[in-house]
């Protein structure tokens, strides 16, 4: 192996090099390589036959489905073999429903949703409490006699939850990517007992379990991630942790079409980005000063004296992969290392100046800028699961595991599916929002497969009670939705119900009728002139 460096002062010895190994020579330019991305997006699904519950399941997967009832009720008969929990896949379904209709309203307790004061129709007379509370206690995705001795070399901290992970990573891996990839940490907040518990005092959730995440860079869809199960043998193995992290998250990207790979300085090193590089794929970082032995540069007080947006770089080539250091004076001394790009162009942007009490224009280098553009898909991916999150309270530390893979495929579909949108040309006004979308999945999930009519359950309030013996009490009666398409075409129970006269719902019919959908819950023609009730199940 042999390193260049070429600066204008001084010369840069990479980690591992001696003097005598490294050839260095001036040079005023920086050499930018032709970095053209040669991938390509395959076209969207057909606008209208791809609902969000279908995003939902190419996430989470409908197999997850299947796993999560045989095992519960596998559990259940472990448990308590007299009593056995008998679920089916329609409940599981229903229940995963009823968890993410809880994340909108947010209750300190599940069980609020079917209590008087704060009844929420749409859970409550889709399943019992006591039902709910069953299968949430038996909710599992493993059979514990096949479970390993801590000791032997194959045991699996999460194990409990490994056949989830392995389901929706897959899944994810699926997903074609973007140019611009960002590497970073998520955190799935819990402060149970758990040896897989982190604690990070800089973080908005200190104590949690720690997942890495391959996201887009600028959609912040995630591609890929990696469930950290605490300090292990990975952490000590060659290359080192931060690169064994990154290029295991690099395994399903496409080599040698110019992908760009952003990360912190929590895992750039100079081995990172030439390994990168010897796959085909740029990387950028901001990195840490001590990761750069023997590298000259202007300090951080040098550069303070000639003022913000001051800026200093060396190049080197280690290995044959070019390398480009830059050094920049914000508020601070910031770090970055690239094989792409460097200082030029610099652009000009907006600080706050305490001295001068003004905003004032300082220089920033290109790096920084490209940085600080495509780092943030992490981020934005982490804020919209926060938005809503699943927020059941259990001791059992596999659940918060669960919870959150739901979560995470929520709004990874939702992610995809604004991707959907933009390859479309669909309208802005037209295009769901997050929390359209997770309600859409949710009433799919709970109405897809009710085996009876949907009916009230527990004790009437005693306002409803007044309201049935006071025939002058009268109120605007509230239209009921239209369900999904994916409900509405399954051909599942649907039986014509004697009702209250109303306008018909069916499509271009303005007339009136007393005929009712059984589970829709509309009012359809259904006589010897017109079969609406037909039509707008077909």
């Amino acid at each position: 192996m042999t390193a260049k460096s070429f600066s204008k002062k001084a010369t840069a010895v990479p980690n591992g090099f001696s003097e005598e190994e490294v050839d260095s020579s001036e040079s005023e330019d920086e050499v930018i390589p032709a970095a053209n991305f040669a991938g390509t997006f395959s076209p969207p699904p057909v606008h209208m036959e791809f609902e969000p519950i279908d995003y939902f399941y190419s996430m989470f997967g409908k197999e997850s489905i299947t796993l999560l009832t045989e095992q519960s009720n596998l559990y259940s008969v472990q448990t308590n073999p007299n009593k056995p929990a008998r679920i089916s896949e329609v409940e599981m379904a229903q229940f995963i429903g009823v968890l993410i209709m809880s994340g909108i309203y947010c209750f300190p307790d599940q069980r609020f949703f079917w209590m008087n004061t704060t009844r929420v129709e749409s859970i409550s007379s889709t399943t019992s409490r006591d039902r709910f509370l069953e299968i949430r206690k038996y909710l599992h995705v493993v059979d514990n006699s096949n479970q390993l001795d801590r000791n032997d070399p194959d045991y699996d901290r999460a194990h409990k939850v490994r056949p989830l992970l392995n389901i929706v990573k897959n899944n994810f891996r699926k997903i074609e990517k973007e140019e611009k990839l960002s590497v970073d940490e998520q955190i799935i907040p819990f402060k149970g007992r758990s040896i897989m518990k982190q604690h990070m005092p800089n973080k908005p959730h200190r104590w949690g379990y720690k997942m890495f995440l391959l996201a887009g860079g600028e959609s912040g869809i995630c591609y890929d991630f990696l469930f950290y199960v605490g300090k292990s043998d990975f952490d000590t193995q060659e290359p080192g942790f931060c690169t064994r992290v990154v290029l295991e998250l690099c395994e399903t990207v496409p080599r040698s079409i110019m992908h760009k790979r952003f990360f912190d300085n929590y895992f750039t090193t100079i081995k990172l980005q030439v390994e990168l590089k010897k796959l085909g794929i740029y990387s950028v970082g901001t990195v840490r000063a001590n990761r750069l032995p023997g590298l000259i540069m202007k300090d951080e007080k040098d550069l303070s004296k000639e003022g913000r947006g001051s800026m200093d770089h060396r190049v080197a080539e280690v290995d044959g992969v070019q390398l480009c250091a830059v050094r920049w004076y914000d508020n601070k001394a910031v770090n970055c290392l690239s094989t792409l790009y460097g200082c030029q162009p610099t652009d000009l942007v907006e600080r706050w100046s305490s001295k001068e009490k003004n905003h004032i224009q300082i220089a920033r280098p290109n790096i920084v800028k490209a940085y600080n553009q495509h780092m943030g898909g992490v981020d934005l991916i982490d804020m919209l699961i926060s938005l809503y999150r699943i927020d059941g309270h259990s001791r059992k530390y596999y659940t918060k595991i669960i919870f959150h893979l739901i979560d995470l495929s929520i709004a990874n579909g939702w992610l995809l599916y604004r991707r959907h949108c933009s390859q479309l040309n669909t309208q802005k006004r037209d295009t769901m929002s997050l929390l359209s979308f997770r309600i859409s999945v949710a009433e799919t999930m709970l109405k897809s497969a009710l085996p009876t009519p949907s009916t009230k359950r527990g004790r009437p309030s005693l306002d409803s009670t007044l309201n049935e013996n006071n025939q002058t009490t009268t109120s605007r009666a509230v239209p009921n939705s239209i369900p999904p398409p994916s409900v509405r075409l399954d051909k599942f129970d649907r039986w014509p119900i004697h009702t209250s006269k109303g306008r018909c719902r069916n499509f271009g019919c303005i007339g009136y009728t007393r005929i009712c959908c059984s589970k829709c819950q509309l009012c359809l023609c259904l006589n010897e002139k017109s079969n609406c009730f037909k039509d707008y199940h077909h």
